[in-house]
């Protein structure tokens, strides 16, 4: 499904933030030491803490937060959550509706691109939490596959997107929980998002939800009046066939996504169970704190970088 990355491309995202090995073991004790004392929280891996660790810059008391808003999000979003079989009748359904899927390399400046385009005009057949559920699935696949990357790209076709009945699933509650799941409850960085095959409907009402957006989010939103742009931003062998590229139709792309989640299907199960249970929280309120997972407010806590 993925390329794997190449020792060259490892040493340049390592070098990207150089840090010895002893320094790298200090910090992983530190979080280790936080969640021995952590009972709400599950033990997660080293080699999870060591990517966490990477792609937020060795901060270790950002490396805390974002650990604590990733399993508490699990267990305030069952319906995201919760019933990760991909081998479902509803999620099969999902996955012949809306095309969403990784590009098999990275990009020249290493980041990883994550793709999304509805393959149906009906709006009947968009789901947000079943998009979610689906994301979420795809971004842990490749968190595990991925050794490191520096961030991630995402770009959205909106080729069938044409119609108010479907842009009125995007309400501001809709995209507050995307954005706030995609960066305050998981260690990703936010490289760029490209909208592309844009209609007038969807340029106005995408440029609405750009003001509720931190400025610094809105430099990184990029609107490509035809898919062609992106060849002027990446190499055309990476690209999907409908994009002028060669990597494959997205329908295909879609596909191999879909049979890697089927092969992990134990092991979505399994990490169902990887939750906090607020009910150990030690020094706050045993009813999850929604402010603190970014759910509700304002966006001024999102981090990029």
């Amino acid at each position: 499904m993925i390329v794997p990355l190449t020792d060259a491309q490892l040493k340049a995202i390592r070098n990207s933030c150089p840090r010895s090995q002893a320094e790298i073991d200090q910090d992983l004790a530190i979080v280790r030491h936080w969640l021995d004392k952590q009972p709400h929280l599950p033990k997660p891996s080293e080699k999870f803490i060591k990517q966490i660790l990477f792609s937020l810059k060795y901060r270790t008391e950002k490396v805390k937060l974002v650990i604590d808003n990733f399993y508490t999000v699990k267990e305030t979003f069952p319906q995201i959550y919760g019933d990760l079989d991909p081998t479902t009748d509803v999620f099969r359904k999902h996955v012949e509706s809306v095309y969403m899927f990784p590009l098999p390399k990275l990009t020249p400046d290493l980041n990883r691109v994550l793709c999304y385009r509805m393959a149906t005009t009906d709006a009947k057949a968009f789901c947000p939490d079943n998009q979610l559920k689906r994301n979420e699935m795809m971004w842990n696949l490749l968190f595990d596959e991925d050794e490191l990357t520096l961030g991630n790209v995402w770009i959205f076709d909106l080729t069938n997107m044409d119609t108010m009945a479907q842009w009125a699933h995007f309400n501001m509650n809709f995209m507050k929980k995307v954005l706030k799941i995609s960066l305050d409850a998981k260690p990703v960085r936010i490289k760029k998002v490209h909208f592309v095959n844009i209609s007038q409907m969807a340029e106005t009402t995408l440029n609405f939800i750009k003001n509720f957006f931190p400025q610094k989010f809105r430099d990184r939103i990029i609107f490509n009046a035809v898919s062609e742009n992106l060849q002027d931003y990446y190499p055309i062998d990476m690209l999907p066939y409908e994009w002028g590229g060669k990597a494959g139709t997205m329908a295909e792309l879609n596909q191999r996504l879909h049979e890697e989640l089927i092969k992990r299907k134990n092991w979505f199960v399994e990490m169902e169970r990887m939750k906090a249970n607020s009910s150990k929280r030690i020094g706050q309120s045993k009813t999850v704190d929604q402010s603190i997972l970014g759910v509700e407010g304002n966006f001024k806590r999102l981090n990029f970088d």
